[in-house]
């Protein structure tokens, strides 16, 4: 085998250069070129001549951070609405106008589609959101402890770093979030409650984590712990539960893991109950402290719309919805259909769906328990659905799954006629579609969604048929 050369990069680590920003990237950078050699350069916006110092150096790729803005374009560069912006890894798009992040979303999906050779149309532009501040329903803060003062901070961490920021006040979340997180910062000096360290393994708090019922109102709190261990527990969610009458909640998740993993696998309620309602184009959604929901409940509400005008349904017909999480795709297509089943590999999410099911009296869908890998096959087996809805991790879907939807369309089986992909990652999602489209699916339609104003994600709704 000849040996592969790499092409020297024209750079050394820390040169300061001048660069001229085109267009952003899918992260919290902007793309630059410096003699054809790509630099992502950390807060750029198209338009910009920048100043940069190389703060890493790759064989095919280099990242910058921005010394001095020489010169930027209004028409791309506004002052951020948070203070915090400049630090704070929560979201990366702030200091771009709304209409321009909109257009950047569509630049780089049209990007990520290109290799699929898509014909003209199929790729429609994406769909702004109607509220782009306050509309995260849920939030996750780490915390840690101030050795001078032993108080709690919580927040974000910085962009590539451990360093945490100390979030007062965040923008793009519901905003009593903010007190409430505050409020209990406050109370852990009364509790004497202390930050989990990883290294020591010492102290007792991982998370503070919230959400909330944008159509209902209803909050919850749970506390992230090494242990269920909290004196004057009660007490405690007492106080906050008669500060915040939103709360129908506090619990406690032990998560004694030492990974990165969020939640542990028990959660404990102190007082109240451990899941809110929420209601969505007509239907009540049980969603418990740990289960995955949409983070934007009201773009969640065009997101069903849009797969529900895509699947186009049927009462003859039934669907798989794969990774269904609390049950929001399956109980929302189950008015049109003769049967749904989804499958879910978080429990309590499972549980959800079943409740959300009988709340609803919606008796057509059957959920299972499970990966998805491994229970796909017995599904398309024995239910032969004519739809399948994939939505999977931001990581895709594992190829097992895939396969299994091609192997099954044999000339002597049920074929599935139609998959709908949602999707939180288009570097993902193209992987996907070209084993699908290879495999004999064609891909008719590819709408984006707005789901995450000021970020670089992009949620996109895929329409592939036989």
């Amino acid at each position: 085998m000849p040996k592969v050369i790499l092409k020297k990069a024209p750079l050394l680590k820390d040169q300061i250069i001048d660069l001229h920003i085109d267009s952003m990237a899918y992260d919290n950078s902007a793309l630059a070129r410096y003699e054809d050699f790509v630099v992502f350069v950390d807060r750029g916006a198209p338009g910009d001549d920048l100043s940069c110092q190389i703060t890493t150096l790759r064989p095919d790729y280099a990242r910058a951070k921005i010394l001095e803005i020489k010169k930027s374009d209004p028409d791309y560069r506004i002052e951020p609405k948070c203070k915090l912006f400049k630090v704070c890894g929560g979201c990366q798009w702030q200091h771009l106008p709304y209409e321009k992040q909109l257009e950047q979303k569509d630049l780089l999906v049209e990007r990520f589609v290109a290799k699929l050779n898509l014909e003209k149309d199929v790729l429609k532009k994406i769909i702004g959101a109607d509220d782009i501040w306050n509309y995260r329903n849920k939030v996750q803060f780490p915390v840690r402890t101030v050795q001078d003062t032993g108080r709690l901070k919580a927040g974000y961490f910085e962009w590539h770093s451990n360093e945490l920021v100390n979030v007062k006040s965040c923008p793009i979340q519901v905003s009593l979030f903010d007190d409430i997180v505050q409020a209990v910062r406050e109370l852990a000096q009364e509790y004497k409650i202390t930050a989990y360290d990883a290294k020591s393994k010492k102290g007792w708090l991982r998370h503070i984590c919230v959400r909330y019922g944008t159509n209902t109102g209803e909050t919850l709190l749970t506390l992230v712990t090494r242990d269920e261990k909290l004196s004057g527990s009660q007490d405690f969610a007492n106080k906050l539960m008669k500060q915040f009458p939103a709360l129908v909640g506090v619990c406690l998740n032990i998560n004694t893991g030492t990974t990165n993993v969020i939640y542990g696998p028990v959660t404990k309620v102190i007082k109240g109950r451990g899941y809110i309602f929420e209601e969505i184009n007509g239907l009540r959604f049980k969603i418990s402290a740990t289960s995955f929901f949409q983070v934007n409940t009201k773009e969640t509400q065009r997101l069903l719309t849009t797969i529900k005008n895509y699947a186009d349904l049927s009462k003859n017909e039934i669907v798989l919805d794969a990774y269904c999480g609390g049950g929001l795709i399956s109980l929302a297509l189950a008015g049109n259909v003769k049967k749904v089943i989804g499958i879910e590999e978080a429990e309590e999410s499972v549980h959800d769906a079943i409740f959300s099911a009988k709340e609803n009296n919606i008796k057509n869908v059957l959920f299972t328990y499970g990966k998805v890998e491994n229970k796909i096959e017995g599904i398309l087996e024995n239910e032969k659905p004519d739809v399948v809805v994939l939505d999977p991790p931001r990581i895709g879907c594992n190829k097992k799954v895939l396969q299994s939807i091609l192997c099954r369309d044999a000339p002597s089986g049920r074929l599935v006629k139609k998959i709908i992909y949602v999707s939180c990652n288009p570097n993902t999602l193209v992987r996907d579609l070209e084993i699908l489209c290879v495999g004999g699916f064609k891909i008719k339609l590819i709408q984006p969604v707005d789901m995450f104003p000021h970020t670089y994600h992009i949620e996109s709704v895929v329409l592939l048929e036989r």
